[in-house]
């Protein structure tokens, strides 16, 4: 393993993220489910920059994409960008990013919720289904730095976030 590094800014670039805005508002305030603009391609675009800032933390190691049928990475000293599978105390779980030479130090996940009905609808399952998701990695590992970033556009956020 390469001599840690800081962890640089996570930048989620302003011109992409107005892209996935444009069709956002272009369809009526919610995200379809095809590319190019589609919420799963939000999540990869954030997962993205996670690995990438994690590889540079780490000093430098390659991204391999998961094998999804191992439990442990072909490559033992990179991240992994992909959906890999961590078998957790209650319940084997998959995430998006992540680093395990020896076991799990890190796991990241995104989610997005972007219309105001799935916020209403979705948002507190999801608050725990992340409480269930780092419950299971820390209980077989209770070192390892358990990471969620939740996307949702301001606007569904309504009188909440005192922004819209």
């Amino acid at each position: 393993m390469a001599p840690l590094s800081t962890a640089p800014q996570i930048n989620l670039e302003g011109s992409t993220l107005a892209e996935f805005g444009a069709a956002w508002t272009q369809n009526g305030e919610r995200l379809g489910r095809r590319p190019p603009h589609s919420s799963i391609r939000l999540g990869q675009f954030i997962d993205g920059r996670v690995a990438e800032a994690l590889a540079t933390m780490l000093g430098g190691i390659p991204i391999v994409t998961p094998n999804a049928n191992s439990l442990i990475p072909d490559d033992q000293d990179s991240v992994e960008l992909g959906a890999f599978r961590v078998v957790g105390g209650i319940r084997a779980q998959n995430f998006d990013a992540g680093y395990r030479p020896d076991g799990v130090r890190i796991a990241f996940d995104s989610k997005t919720l972007n219309d105001r009905d799935s916020v209403g609808k979705n948002y507190q399952n999801m608050i725990n289904d992340i409480a269930t998701e780092s419950t299971t990695v820390h209980s077989r590992f209770p070192y390892a730095v358990v990471a969620f970033l939740i996307a949702i556009p301001v606007p569904c956020l309504g009188e909440l976030s005192g922004l819209a």
